[in-house]
C-alpha cells in the first residue's frame, strides 16, 4: 500500500542518525514503502521533514507504535509543534537520542506504525518495516 499524504500536512523523509555513522536518508513521500535498518544496540536521532500546506497546523504530534508477532514491543509519542502553511517551506523537528534494542534475539523485522495528529485530528497513518541487524 502506497505511503499516505495529506493536503495539509506531507511527511518528506527521515533522516536517521545512527552514532558514528553517516546520516541515511529514509524518503517517504511518493513512495510505495518504507524500510528502515539500524543495527542493533545503537544510539541513534531521527529527523522528520515535513511540507505544511493549505492551512495552520497546531499542536502536531507524531506517534509511533512498534510491533513484533503481533505484540506491541514499543510506543512513543512525540510532540512536534506549530506550523504556518507555506507553499516551499519544508520544516524539520529531530526526536530525542534513542538505542535500538542489543543482542541477537532483538535481531530481525518489526512491523510499525507512524500516525500523525494535529491536535485531536488524526492526519495519516503509515505503515513500515524495521530491521534491526547486526
Amino acid at each position: 500500500m502506497p505511503v499516505e499524504s495529506h493536503p495539509d500536512f506531507i511527511p518528506v523523509e527521515f533522516v536517521l542518525n545512527v552514532k558514528g555513522k553517516d546520516p541515511k536518508r529514509i524518503p517517504v513521500e511518493g513512495q510505495d514503502s518504507i524500510n528502515v535498518e539500524i543495527p542493533g544496540g545503537s544510539k541513534y536521532t531521527m529527523t522528520l521533514r515535513f511540507k505544511v500546506k493549505n492551512r495552520n497546523l497546531t499542536d502536531l504530534k507524531y506517534k509511533q507504535v512498534v510491533k513484533k508477532g503481533g505484540i506491541t514491543i514499543r510506543s512513543r509519542e512525540v510532540e512536534i509543534g506549530t506550523y504556518d502553511a507555506s507553499e516551499t517551506e519544508i520544516y524539520e523537528k529531530t526526536f530525542a537520542e534513542d538505542e535500538t534494542p542489543g543482542g541477537w534475539i532483538m535481531r530481525g523485522t518489526y512491523y510499525c506504525t507512524s500516525t500523525y495528529f494535529a491536535g485531536d485530528e488524526q492526519l495519516i497513518v503509515n505503515d513500515w518495516t524495521l530491521q534491526i541487524t547486526a
